[in-house]
Order: C-alpha cells, then sequence, then structure tokens
C-alpha cells in the first residue's frame, strides 16, 4: 500500500513540477524556473522509495538514493525565496527594494551552507518500515532490517523546519492582508504532518505536496492579480 502511495506521491509532485514549468513559460517567473529543481527533487524522492519495494536492497537502490538527499540538502530551502516573491507579486509596499528579496535569498544561501556538512557527514543505511524498502541516513529501532543492525540517530532538520516557519509566516501576513490561506495552510499541515504521530503514518511525504502546493498558488494567483492591473486601462 505504501509503495503505491509513494508512487502516487510523485505523480502528484510531477505535476506540481508543470505547473512550475507554466509559470515561467508563462507568466515569466525566474523564482518558478528555480523551483523546477527541488520540484523534480520532491518528484523523484517518492519515485525512488515506491519503486524501493520492487528494486531490492543493494547497489543500484542505493546509487538512486543519493540524488534525494543531494537534491534535499542543496535545494529544499528555495521555497523560501517563493514565499518572498509571493510577497512581492502581493504589491506590499515594503518588497519593492530589492533588498527586501535579498534578505529572502540570503536565507536561503545561508540554511544551503548549514546543510553542506550533510555531504561529507552522512551515509546510507537499509531502512524497512511498511512494505517500503529504501535508504535512508538514519535508521530508528522499529525499522532495522536484518539482526545486527545497529540503530542510526538522525539530527533534526532545522533547515527544513526554519522553511517551513517562513512559509507560514509569510502565508499568514498573505491571508490576513490578502485574503489568500492557501499557503498558509499548506506550510502549517506539513508542520503538522512532520510531527511524531503523523509521521510515523508517512504523512510527511504529503505534507510537502501541500506546502509547495500553496506557494505555487500564491505565485499563481498574485501574478496573474499583477498581469491583470498591469492590462487594466488607466481611468
Amino acid at each position: 500500500m505504501y509503495s503505491e502511495l509513494f508512487l502516487a506521491q510523485s505523480l502528484l509532485q510531477a505535476v506540481l513540477w508543470v505547473w512550475c514549468w507554466r509559470l515561467w513559460r508563462t507568466r515569466g517567473l525566474l523564482v518558478a524556473a528555480l523551483l523546477l529543481i527541488p520540484q523534480f527533487g520532491l518528484a523523484w524522492d517518492n519515485l525512488i522509495v515506491g519503486l524501493g519495494r520492487f528494486i531490492g536492497f543493494g547497489p543500484l537502490l542505493e546509487a538512486l538514493s543519493w540524488p534525494r538527499f543531494w537534491l534535499h540538502w542543496l535545494f529544499g530551502t528555495w521555497l523560501i525565496v517563493a514565499a518572498g516573491s509571493a510577497l512581492r507579486l502581493a504589491g506590499f509596499a515594503w518588497m519593492r527594494p530589492a533588498r527586501s528579496l535579498v534578505m529572502f535569498c540570503s536565507l536561503t544561501v545561508a540554511l544551503m551552507m548549514f546543510d553542506l556538512p550533510h555531504f561529507w557527514r552522512d551515509s546510507l543505511h537499509p531502512v524497512c518500515e511498511f512494505d517500503l524498502i529504501r535508504y535512508s541516513t538514519a535508521v530508528s529501532a522499529d525499522t532495522l532490517c536484518y539482526a545486527g543492525q545497529t540503530v542510526v540517530k538522525s539530527s533534526p532538520p532545522i533547515a527544513s523546519i526554519l522553511t517551513c516557519f517562513v512559509v507560514i509566516g509569510v502565508g499568514l501576513v498573505l491571508s490576513l492582508r490578502r485574503g489568500f490561506p492557501w499557503m498558509f495552510a499548506g506550510g502549517a499541515l506539513m508542520l503538522a504532518s512532520a510531527m511524531p504521530g503523523l509521521r510515523d503514518y508517512k504523512l510527511d511525504n504529503f505534507g510537502e505536496i501541500l506546502i509547495a502546493g500553496g506557494c505555487l498558488w500564491a505565485l499563481d494567483r498574485f501574478s496573474l492579480d499583477r498581469r491583470s492591473n498591469a492590462a487594466a486601462p488607466n481611468t
């Protein structure tokens, strides 16, 4: 069941990738072009986890699994740039100066640098959970695959948590000031899905769909509003 769920989630992430592509090509949004990279990573992540049961443990699955983490460590925080861009597109005067958006970009780069040590510090280990067969950087006591396998503890995903809080904060502003609640809802549900309890049921990957979808919806909505306002005749 869970393997099929992850394959379905990969398809949904691919749909969001197409949405990014269309926003870039039809609206000229550079931020949408940037999001093509992390969005591809999310689709790849779910695809490889979903196919793990059919591939089986071994060098092939391990090799296919590494890009899941590389893409996440490097590009997982780029939704912060999307959040800042949504504020700018929504017409907030304090976002007009370039330095305002630079602040969002700087935070994104800082969190990318924070995650860089994962590249030489982490290694992959077999994980058996539900019907899933996958590799991960951490193994809990209830996801061991064979006798004698040791538990590998994980560190808190600080960069991902801060990214989520930025999206929630920006989403709250858009909800209160522009009547657009969906970015806030996507970020809040992502945070809830990663909490102990719901995360045990692997709902955090679905939460990633919600937070990315909320950000893309905001970019779509406010870029369309800006285009409509620019095209309106002066009276």
